[in-house]
């Protein structure tokens, strides 16, 4: 069976290092690319502009001109509400880390990680999970698991918790579905519920949620 398709955006200023990206990542059948945009307002501008063109992810830098990525998250969040944002930075503060997938991000790479693992990253992502750089995975685990709010009743379900206890040990979407005997559609269901009651943007933003209050 063949992979689906990913199409891509890159937001990227360094023009040396974005088009050798978009070469390497386009050798396989499975990626394409979109569209890329040397500044974050560039690319929010486009994608508030032309819904047709929003792409399954996105690739954005943080160290920008003009406004950074981290500050535009958000936004580029908001308008991009099908794409999985994947950050590639050269900032390897597990904090940065952090910070982006709470404000929206569905993995964070550092740069210097070898085209194979970038494309695994992309196609982990477009399966529902999250993927943090295996040099900041372990301080983001830990931080994670640091409580920082006091217990409160749990507002999930016992099914949303079941399901988001899975999202949160690695499984893919479809993999939950399968374990607990549901459709894909339900999942997606229970998910956006899940969304809602903790208030998170993202599947990490609601396993870091979560964690903190003791939830799963």
């Amino acid at each position: 069976m063949e992979d689906p398709l990913i199409t891509f955006s890159i937001i990227e200023d360094n023009k040396i290092y974005r088009t050798s990206l978009i070469e390497t990542l386009t050798l396989v059948e499975d990626i394409e690319h979109l569209s890329t945009f040397g500044n974050a307002e560039a690319g929010l501008k486009a994608f508030k502009a032309n819904a047709a063109a929003h792409p399954g992810i996105l690739l954005l830098d943080i160290n920008l001109p003009g406004q950074s990525g981290i500050t535009l998250l958000p936004e580029i969040h908001a308008a991009l509400p099908n794409t999985d944002i994947i950050v590639l930075t050269q900032n390897d503060d597990h904090r940065t880390a952090l910070n982006a997938i709470s404000l929206g991000a569905t993995g964070y790479l550092v740069k210097g990680e070898s085209i194979v693992a970038i494309r695994n990253a992309m196609r982990e992502v477009r399966k529902g999970a999250t993927v943090i750089d295996a040099s900041l995975s372990r301080l983001v685990i830990n931080a994670l698991a640091l409580p920082d709010t006091p217990d409160m009743e749990n507002p999930l379900t016992p099914q949303e918790q079941k399901v988001l206890s899975l999202l949160a040990q690695g499984f893919a979407k479809k993999e939950v579905a399968a374990k607990i005997n549901l459709s894909l559609h339900a999942i997606d269901f229970h998910t956006r519920n899940i969304y809602k009651k903790l208030r998170a943007p993202n599947i990490a933003a609601a396993i870091a949620t979560a964690i903190r209050q003791k939830l799963i």
